[in-house]
């Protein structure tokens, strides 16, 4: 009788031990060699893309980047870049919605706006504003020709009364 345990107790080590090193073995090859990676770590970084944002600060613009979820259409990045553009802002244009943006077969984007994007202000804050707009969006999105900035649908032809932004934002832009 002892032996027959000696024996069982000798082959349940020996299976434990054989158990043991495979799973380690198996651990070692495939996490250390990258072929497994944590699901959230993996994910999370391949579907991050990293875009600029340009928003105006006293007399300059300052740059911040910023990393958001890839999206599959191309309109829908660039609203959620603007949403992450207006969250920069304390005053009332952070409260700026994005009511639509549109794009024409000449790749001109129509971005509607609600009224929160009209400001007061003096001439300087203005161009600082609309040309951080521009550089935000058009630096992300290289293959914009041009961008309308509409306000609940209807155009506009400034958005402070000092720059023209008809017929277009490049044209006010690339000018000055």
């Amino acid at each position: 009788m002892i032996k027959i345990n000696k024996k069982i107790a000798i082959l349940s080590i020996a299976l434990f031990l054989i158990i043991f090193s495979v799973g380690a073995a198996i651990y070692l090859f495939y996490w250390t060699n990258n072929k497994i990676q944590p699901e959230n770590k993996s994910e999370t970084s391949q579907n991050m893309v990293r875009f600029k944002i340009y928003i105006p600060e006293s007399q300059s613009i300052q740059t911040r980047e910023i990393y958001m979820q890839k999206e599959n259409s191309q309109l829908r990045s660039l609203e959620g870049l603007l949403d992450s553009f207006f969250r920069e802002f304390s005053s009332s244009l952070r409260e700026t919605k994005i009511l639509g943006v549109y794009r024409d077969r000449e790749n001109i984007i129509y971005v509607d706006l609600s009224k929160n994007f009209l400001i007061q202000g003096d001439i300087s804050g203005e161009y600082q504003l609309l040309k951080a707009f521009y550089r935000t969006l058009k630096e992300n999105f290289s293959w914009i020709s041009d961008i309308k900035i509409l306000i609940e649908g209807k155009e506009i032809e400034s958005i402070s009364g000092h720059f023209s932004v008809v017929p277009t934002l490049r044209t006010s832009m690339e000018d000055n």
